[in-house]
Formats: C-alpha cells, structure tokens, sequence
C-alpha cells in the first residue's frame, strides 16, 4: 500500500494525506511511503526542499500505518 502526503509551509496546514493533482502541484514536497502487507514501511521517499522535522515524519509514519490497518480490515471484510 502506498501513501502519499502534501508538505505546506506554514501557516497553511503542514500535510495533505493523498493529495489531489492540484495539490500536489502547490505543494512545496511530497512524502511518499509503501507499507507491505505486514504493515512494515518498505519505501519513504521525500520530493521537494521543504525541511521536515524527524518528529512530523514519525507522526506520518504512524498515521500511514494507523490508516493501513484500517484499509486492511475492510479489504479482509468484503473478501470473506
């Protein structure tokens, strides 16, 4: 599964969890990351020159595994 967020400068709101074209286009960098079905980050590739903090990319990584899961049960619920 692949995640990917809009970095803003502030005082807009900071990330955009998958951003639409436009967004993408006025964003000043992207974060994108793969988990695999474990729900293990495989890939984190940053895009553009907006510094992020370690702490804001921590907190991505878990909101992107938080939202994982989530994906996880409702693609297992309609499979059963």
């Amino acid at each position: 599964m692949t995640l990917t967020y809009a970095l803003f400068p502030a005082p807009l709101p900071p990330l955009i969890l998958d951003p639409s074209l436009l967004e993408q286009r006025l964003a000043q960098g992207t974060i994108t990351v793969a988990l695999n079905a474990q729900r293990e980050i495989c890939v984190l590739q940053k895009m553009g020159g907006l510094p992020v903090d370690g702490d804001v990319i921590l907190s991505m990584m878990q909101g992107a595994v938080g939202w994982a899961k989530d994906v996880v049960k409702i693609v297992e619920g309609r499979i059963k």
